[in-house]
């Protein structure tokens, strides 16, 4: 990967070593491996890697002082010093600057450096994560069967838990509630079977999708349509603020309450307030959340808040008003080699079946005719 300056920078994945196997331990905690990266400068014997440099830096950075640097990490001034002057040869760079007054500071080069060696990481950690979760299965799948109990890691739906109701009868299953993006990002840590999460359709669909895409891969995963639903403003019974769009909810007097971060529908606020120039400090109640749509209806309905994003059925089964702004598709993912076992096969003929359908149905607000359906990734 050519990265600055002309030179040659490659990234190469590393290996942790794993921890020794302990009895009494799940098949995803049997193998505690893990996949990092770091990057070589240079070829042949002469090659040089930054495990040393970047956290240097760093330290550099936050103290400006080498000595103190230097004590941190349990080196010496002049071996600190060596490092740094070996890659500023190599470089054909500086990398520190003098700051009279103010001790040492990063030259503009070294600060491109780890912005850009963070924005690198950033960007690779979801398919190292989806690395690291297929050689934990690989290996702990080669010496005890997959565990009985499916889990379901998922951002809150009220038709997934009517499906989760209608399997839990022959099936152990574990539920989790989490956001859209932590779901995912627990999936691709091998810590569930099925991911939910849910994207708006249209232009908001497109930027959230962005977001989404590096935890999906065709090949490997099946990206299953659930339910299509409606999103929007739930209100006090009457309305009594008036409230008509997303723009009345900066009024005076009104109080919002929000989702945690990484949840979907917070995901969707933040796209909508910036949509319409609209500041988070200006949205009273921005800082306080609640984790499922069914407890920001029953806050709202308790007179503690005055508005908050979720689905039609939790409104009305509140007895509150609804604002609709938009509609969504709630999707589950899993992996492509768990088709065939019986805890995913049962989420997804049940998906598929008649009664969930009609359950789905009775709920307003959703769809659910495309339910248990394989799709392409957007």
């Amino acid at each position: 990967m050519r990265l600055l300056g002309g030179k040659a920078i490659e990234y190469w994945p590393r290996r942790l070593p794993a921890m020794p196997i302990r009895q009494n331990m799940s098949q995803h905690d049997l193998f505690d491996v893990d996949l990092a990266c770091h990057w070589l400068l240079g070829r042949g014997e002469t090659r040089l890697d930054e495990s040393r440099l970047l956290d240097t830096l760093a330290r550099i950075a936050r103290s400006g002082s080498i000595a103190e640097a230097a004590r941190e990490t349990g080196n010496s001034y002049r071996n600190v010093w060596g490092v740094l002057a070996q890659w500023e040869q190599r470089l054909g760079h500086a990398l520190l600057a003098p700051a009279r007054g103010r001790g040492t500071r990063l030259t503009p080069f070294a600060e491109q450096l780890i912005k850009t060696d963070t924005r690198i990481r950033e960007n690779l950690a979801p398919h190292l994560a989806e690395a690291v979760a297929e050689m934990r299965q690989a290996l702990a799948g080669a010496i005890e069967p997959e565990p009985a109990t499916l889990r379901i890691h998922a951002s809150h739906d009220l038709a997934l838990a009517k499906l989760c109701e209608m399997l839990a009868g022959g099936n152990a299953l574990d539920i989790r509630y989490l956001g859209s993006l932590e779901s995912l990002t627990s999936f691709a840590e091998g810590r569930c079977e099925i991911a939910g999460f849910h994207c708006p359709e249209g232009p908001v669909g497109e930027t959230l999708w962005r977001q989404y895409r590096p935890f999906l891969k065709p090949r490997q995963h099946a990206l299953i349509h659930l339910v299509r639903r409606t999103q929007g403003m739930i209100v006090a019974a009457g309305n009594p603020k008036k409230l008509r769009g997303i723009r009345d909810i900066t009024k005076r007097g009104v109080h919002f309450l929000n989702r945690q971060s990484g949840a979907g529908t917070r995901l969707l606020l933040d796209w909508l307030l910036r949509e319409n120039g609209i500041a988070t400090k200006a949205v009273a109640g921005y800082g306080e959340v609640e984790l499922t749509h069914s407890a920001v209806a029953a806050m709202i309905a308790s007179g503690h808040a005055d508005v908050g994003l979720g689905v039609e059925t939790v409104a009305r089964q509140f007895g509150l008003d609804f604002i609709p702004l938009l509609r969504e598709n709630y999707f589950l993912l899993t992996r492509r080699s768990l088709l065939q076992q019986p805890g995913v096969g049962a989420v997804l003929a049940l998906a598929r079946g008649d009664a969930f359908r009609r359950a789905v149905d009775a709920l307003a607000g959703y769809d659910a005719s495309q339910s248990g359906e394989e799709i392409p990734a957007p």
